[in-house]
Formats: structure tokens, sequence, C-alpha cells
């Protein structure tokens, strides 16, 4: 009769060390289980069982049972992935007495300690390990007997090997064997302790540290038979596949840092984010890791349209379509990235490379030899974090600046304000622009401030340019509510001129 055992490792490890292997030294493992174990595991739950059972165990059942597995031959499907993981040591405690041991020196008592190593193999919970079991001497009630053993069997091996461990079922899916054991040793064969034919109920009821067994290379009615493991598939990575979010219309990061980032600063982390990104959703959008914008097809850069703000033939894209890095700042401190787009959702490539960008840690610090020291690191915010005040649809007729605004157009010239360019008439002429509202009044906010803003590369090379500009905290003030979110002036779809509501007077 032909057994088929299914065997799980619901904590994905199993603990266990071969007879007489010094665990420091232990160059295999024992992988695949050992069948002199699970014979000596199964002979300790029919105890069990039979207590359970009757008073007065069978023991002669027993011993069938016994037979019948020592009897008969073994065979694996090796879950293909399982490897060998890194052995843990701990500190177990030993004898009780006085430390230091010497009478003189002796000051207190407790517990002695000894190192020990754990040695285990990594498998997956969800692959389980098929045994072919076969002999002649099993029957249906043997069979009934060792499945009663089985469900009975809550570890293997050492205790910290949680298993599970039942005889295999008509609707199982059972694979092919992909290891078998040998007499002898051939070439990356790994030894494996089974029983002999001849093994009795006394072999293998003995103790370990009886005088029959402790001093001997193998126990009293076991054998060394000799495995090759399955070829392990070579190691590659997993594309994270993210879930995609319908109707997303902005994805929020929170910013954690050593170093705070500067509030001035806040543009270069935006724009190397967005570089970031860039180059994620090229690479996804072509399988190239070296792909670039100005190399990319035509296809793809229509493609890419709406994330880099050009369309194929590298024009500025009319009507807000594109996508805006922004930063939210609470006590002048940016606390949050936020990625949004108003006229269309993100796709689920577009999700991916934000996500994939952020894994990784971005600089805030000006271009130079110490730029690559001042990072943050940005972790998405789920579903559950509600977007920060004007993103969320509730009306204001006050709002004030979370970045400073920056205008469009120089608003000073000589140190004199410009007809028909200063700060108030610039925010007019934009508000207006964007259809947010036919008026608005102005209030200036402190001091002036200096800013980086985002400078186009092409305008970078052309001419030169200088990065830094003066920004100016602002109040809007509108005669009637108005919805965000609210964003003006140069570098405001990189996080410069945000607004927030203010919904009680001030």
């Amino acid at each position: 009769m032909k057994l088929v055992l299914r065997q799980e490792f619901p904590l994905g490890r199993f603990h266990a060390t071969p007879w007489r292997v010094n665990p420091y030294d232990d160059p295999h493992g024992e992988w695949p289980p050992s069948p002199w174990r699970l014979v000596r595991a199964v002979t300790a739950r029919w105890y069990q069982w039979a207590r359970e059972a009757s008073p007065e165990p069978d023991v002669a059942q027993l011993e069938k049972l016994q037979a019948a597995l020592c009897k008969s031959t073994y065979a694996f499907h090796l879950p293909p992935n399982a490897r060998k993981g890194s052995p843990l040591r701990q500190y177990h405690p030993t004898e009780f007495g006085w430390r230091p041991a010497e009478t003189k020196k002796a000051g207190t008592r407790s517990y002695g300690t000894s190192l020990v190593q754990d040695n285990y193999w990594c498998v997956p919970p969800e692959t389980p390990v098929w045994w072919f079991i076969e002999g002649d001497d099993w029957t249906e009630g043997l069979r009934e007997v060792l499945g009663q053993c089985l469900e009975r069997m809550t570890y293997f091996g050492r205790a910290e090997t949680l298993t599970r461990l039942r005889v295999a079922g008509a609707t199982d899916e059972i694979p092919q064997v992909n290891c078998t054991l040998a007499d002898k040793r051939g070439a990356g064969a790994a030894p494996v302790l089974s029983p002999l034919d001849t093994a009795t109920r006394e072999d293998i009821e003995r103790t370990t540290d009886s005088p029959e067994a402790v001093k001997r290379a193998v126990p009293p009615g076991a054998q060394w038979l000799y495995a090759v493991r399955p070829q392990r598939p070579a190691a590659r990575e997993r594309r994270r596949v993210p879930e995609h979010r319908p109707d997303c219309h902005l994805m929020q990061f929170a910013i954690g840092w050593n170093v705070s980032p500067e509030p001035r600063a806040i543009v270069r982390l935006t724009s190397r984010f967005r570089g970031a990104v860039l180059r994620e959703l090229l690479r996804l959008k072509t399988g190239d890791e070296s792909a670039h914008w100005t190399r990319a097809s035509r296809e793809v850069r229509e493609a890419a349209a709406d994330m880099t703000g050009k369309d194929a033939s590298g024009d500025a894209l009319r009507g807000h379509r594109h996508t805006e890095f922004l930063a939210w700042c609470e006590d002048d401190q940016p606390t949050r990235l936020l990625v949004w787009r108003g006229s269309r959702a993100f796709d689920a490539d577009e999700q991916e490379a934000i996500l994939l960008a952020a894994a990784r840690d971005v600089s805030w610090a000006a271009p130079g030899s110490d730029s690559d020291e001042w990072k943050v690191r940005l972790v998405p915010l789920d579903r559950a974090v509600p977007p920060p005040p004007g993103f969320d649809d509730q009306p204001s007729m006050v709002w004030e600046s979370v970045t400073p605004y920056v205008p469009p157009r120089h608003h000073l010239r000589g140190g004199k304000e410009r007809e028909g360019e200063s700060m108030a008439e610039q925010i007019l002429r934009e508000v207006q622009g964007r259809e947010i509202a036919p008026n608005v009044e102005v209030e200036l906010l402190g001091a002036p401030q200096w800013v980086s803003v985002h400078v186009p590369r092409r305008e970078a090379n052309q001419r030169r340019v200088i990065g830094d500009r003066r920004g100016q905290r602002v109040r809007l003030h509108f005669k009637a509510p108005v919805v965000g979110p609210i964003r003006l002036g140069h570098s405001s779809s990189f996080g410069l001129g945000l607004f927030r509501p203010i919904h009680e007077p001030r």
C-alpha cells in the first residue's frame, strides 16, 4: 500500500539537528525531515491516542504500526524554495549554584548559562512537504491508526517547529516526487536518518541519553540514507504589485528626517521626488532601467504627459492637466508630501511609480559635495488618513499661506514696486485666470523670505538663472466661499504658494 502525507510548517521554519551532530559544525541541517524522527513522533502520539481510547493500550497494535513504518520506503516532494536559515544563537540556563564558582569569590547564587545554536530550514508556510510512504505491511486499519496519531501531532523536531501533518485525501493535488533516499552517498547528497526494517519497539522508544545510544554514531535500529535535494530555482526579485486605488487624485506621504528640511528647500525636495517618479514611470512603461524622456518613443512620452507636464513634443500642457508635487507644512516645517492631480485620477502604473520613488530617500540639500547627507524618508499614508484642509472640498472665504507665495513676475524694480505688478495685482490676475473667484482682497503677512524656486533645465541651460526668489506669506479674503485646493504663483506645482482655509476669523 502507498500512503501520502501532507506536512505544513505554519511558522515557516523546521527546527531540527541530525543525530549526534554538533550544531556549530552542521553543514547540512536535517532536510528532508528524517523518517526516523517520524517513527518516534508517531509512537509518542500513539500513546496519547491509546490513553484516550482505552485504559489498557493494545501494544500489539503499536508494534504492527511501527513495523509498517520501519519496513516502508520513503520519498518526498520538498518545496523548491526551502533553504537553510541563518543560525540563531541564544543563552540557555544550566545548573543553579554560586557565581563565580570559587568559594572564596562567590557572592551570589544564580543559574549558569550555555550558548546554544539553533539551526533550522526556512519552509514557505503555504507550500507543504509531501511524504510518499510505500510498504507491504500497511492495512486500512493501520492507516486509520496512523491518521489518529498524526492528528495529535503539534510539533515536529524541536518544540519551536509547529506542524500540521495528515494523510492526504482524494481532493488533494499531489505533486511528483522530487527527492528520494539512496543507500550510497553521491555528489551533493545529505545524510538522512531512517529506520532499519529490523528496528524493534525498544529501539524506537529508547531515550537519546541511554547508555546504548549515547556513544553510537547511529542510534540502535536506524541507518543513514542519503538524499539529493531538488535544485533550488534562481532567486529573482518579485515585483511588488500595489493595490490600484480607483479614482485616486491625491497620494500622501509623511516626511521623516534626522535633520528637518529647511523651509526654503521645499522645491528642491518636491522637484527631486518628481524626477524620481518620472524615472520609475518610464522604466515601467519601457522595461528599460536606463530609460530617459529624451530617448523614449513618442508613444511613451504621450503616455507620461500628465505626469511630466509636457506633451510628446516637449511643449507645456494647457489647462493645468499635469501632476503637482506639493508640501504641507505645520509650524513652518514640511510634514507631508502630496502628489495631486485634479484633471484625471492616477492609473495603476502612475501609482506604482510614485510608491517606488517613495521607497528611496530624497535629498533636500542644495547641489554640492554634501547633498546626499541631507535626506528625508517618505512614508506612504493610507486612505484612512484624511486629506489636509483645502483638499477636502470644504469651502471657505479666507485662505492663508501654507508655503510662501512667490510672484511669477518681478514686482520690484530698483526697490520700488512696478506699476501693475504688485503682489495683490498678480494674485488677482491669477485668481481670475484660474476661475477661482472674480475678486479677492490680499493681506500680506510678515516679512518676505528667500526660498528656492523651480528652474526648468532647458531655461537654466540657456541663460544664467538665480534659483532663489523672495516669497511672502499671504492671506486671501474672498467675498464668497471658494473650494480648494488653491496654489498660486511661481513654482506652485512644486509646493510654493499653497493655501489652507481659515474657517474662523483671526
